[in-house]
């Protein structure tokens, strides 16, 4: 079959790569120019810092699995040490609620997984997918689906899978409902909601501090990650600070300069006042950067046999990295082995 993914996120990729794999024909199509979503990494000051998600862990034993095939190529490491919590008074060395997890970072960055996946497949990045058209059964030559493109082109393919964020999918599912049975699915992504959250990626000319992270409570920052121990660089330091969804609503209209202020001034007061002189600073307001009602299962299938469409994504599962990751893979062996018969179109 020949396929097309709408939104290079994690799901998306690993649907990707196992269906190419498996001998389909498969498309990527992606509105920005990087990959992977959340999964993402600067480089300040020659260090890599990443500014999406600050790390994984793995819960089950297909993520493990995957995990340790990246460990043996030399590209993970462990990171695991002190983790801290800010109380909004107190920084205090240990955090009580700390999952119980092996926690693991790429040391060039989490960006590495997206980058590595998409090899797999045919990549159009900078590319938006306004909506779906169903052709039909009685389409002669055509294919299943278009794809139609912003750019007025169109993308023909035999089965379509939406890896976007659940407001995303809900758009390009509502330009299809009148031809199909989508309704049932935009009914259902219709309840699912979102944390967002303001990234700040900031280096530092200094040692980098003894702990790994902290997680702050009763603070506009929710997190800020000691990115320098990823590296294991010891003469200089790089932070990731991560806002609160409050923090990101009360300034979604507030210029980048005043909110790096307010980041940086809160992350003084619970490191020291160092943070809030950066040598290098990167800004990213994340929508949609982590689901509040993730749905139990690990994807959704609109059940027409000569159209196949699903969705996966960082919805389906549970919340972690780890679920967005089993969302496309589950897909993809669902797809590989209910599609074993199909030739490559």
């Amino acid at each position: 079959m020949v396929i097309g993914i709408i939104g290079a996120s994690l799901a998306g990729l690993v649907a990707g790569k196992r269906l190419a794999k498996a001998g389909h024909d498969v498309t990527v199509i992606e509105r920005n120019r990087s990959m992977g979503g959340t999964l993402a990494s600067v480089e300040l000051d020659n260090m890599m810092l990443d500014y999406g998600v600050p790390h994984l862990y793995a819960q089950t034993a297909t993520f493990q699995e995957y995990i340790q095939k990246q460990r043996r190529e030399e590209d993970v490491l462990e990171w695991e040490g002190e983790f801290g919590l800010y109380d909004g008074n107190v920084l205090h060395d240990e955090d009580p609620q700390s999952l119980p997890f092996t926690f693991y970072a790429f040391k060039d960055g989490i960006n590495t997984i997206a980058q590595r996946l998409s090899r797999w497949v045919d990549l159009k990045s900078q590319t938006n997918a306004g909506g779906l058209t169903y052709i039909g059964p009685d389409r002669g030559k055509k294919r299943s689906w278009m794809i139609n493109l912003t750019n007025i082109n169109v993308f023909e393919c035999d089965a379509v899978i939406i890896a976007t964020p659940a407001p995303e999918a809900y758009g390009v599912l509502q330009t299809a409902q009148d031809e199909t049975a989508a309704r049932k699915l935009i009914r259902v992504i219709d309840d699912v909601s979102y944390e967002d959250r303001i990234s700040l990626a900031a280096t530092y000319d200094q040692p980098e501090p003894e702990w790994k992270g902290i997680r702050c409570e009763n603070s506009s920052l929710a997190w800020v990650g000691n990115e320098s121990a990823k590296r294991e660089v010891k003469d200089k330091t790089g932070l990731l600070l991560q806002s609160t969804d409050r923090f990101f609503r009360e300034n979604e209209d507030t210029d980048d300069e005043e909110v790096k202020r307010k980041m940086l001034q809160t992350a003084s007061e619970v490191v020291g006042p160092w943070a809030y002189k950066p040598q290098s600073t990167y800004l990213q307001r994340w929508k949609f950067f982590k689901s509040k009602d993730p749905l139990d299962d690990y994807f959704m299938e609109l059940e027409m046999i000569d159209a196949p469409l699903a969705l996966v994504g960082n919805y389906f599962g549970g919340t972690s990295l780890e679920n967005a990751y089993l969302s496309g893979y589950n897909l993809a062996e669902y797809w590989i082995n209910k599609f074993s018969d199909v030739a490559v179109g």
